[in-house]
């Protein structure tokens, strides 16, 4: 099994997650978090609990790898980013981030951070699925040089919620 380590990038310390970060979680994966994004918000801190185990045993199976995105100033929790699926060609990137924090490029930073440590693993492109009217998560693939691979689509999510899925590939 690999461990998998901290990752550090400029103004950002990206933790493995685990269930010291249920609390931060549940009190800010909310509705304006899931406006374009597959998850759904969940009713309680029981149902996070169980996420956070699926995380850990992903983890340990070498297949998603999601951290917990902590400022290096503070080690204040600001979101959570993800690889997922490392067992395909292309795995995916995921990223939410508190709402109070949005503007500021730490989304950016965070999958810069997750990209540098896939290449360590020898990851060659990863996918990053957005929906196409989520214009500040659009920039992130393209600020990696991601190329549109996947025009847009209908997804409908759990909740009944219709996205507009683009998948973007970065090379790396």
């Amino acid at each position: 099994m690999n461990t998998l380590i901290n990752i550090e990038t400029s103004n950002l310390i990206l933790v493995p997650v685990s269930e010291v970060h249920i609390k931060e979680i549940f009190e800010n994966f909310n509705e304006q978090i899931v406006t374009y994004m597959e998850p759904q918000v969940v009713k309680n801190i029981d149902e996070i609990y169980k996420i956070v185990k699926g995380f850990i045993e992903g983890r340990e199976n070498n297949t998603d790898y999601v951290y917990a995105i902590t400022l290096k100033s503070s080690g204040e929790f600001i979101g959570i980013v993800s690889l997922h699926n490392l067992k395909n060609e292309s795995p995916e990137l995921g990223i939410w981030i508190k709402i109070s924090y949005h503007g500021n490029h730490y989304g950016r930073e965070a999958i810069g951070g997750v990209i540098d440590y896939a290449q360590s693993l020898g990851v060659k492109k990863l996918c990053y699925p957005v929906d196409r009217r989520n214009i500040s998560s659009k920039k992130i693939p393209l600020f990696y040089g991601g190329k549109l691979v996947t025009e847009y689509k209908k997804v409908e999510t759990s909740d009944g919620r219709i996205l507009e899925e683009e998948i973007y590939e970065i090379l790396i």
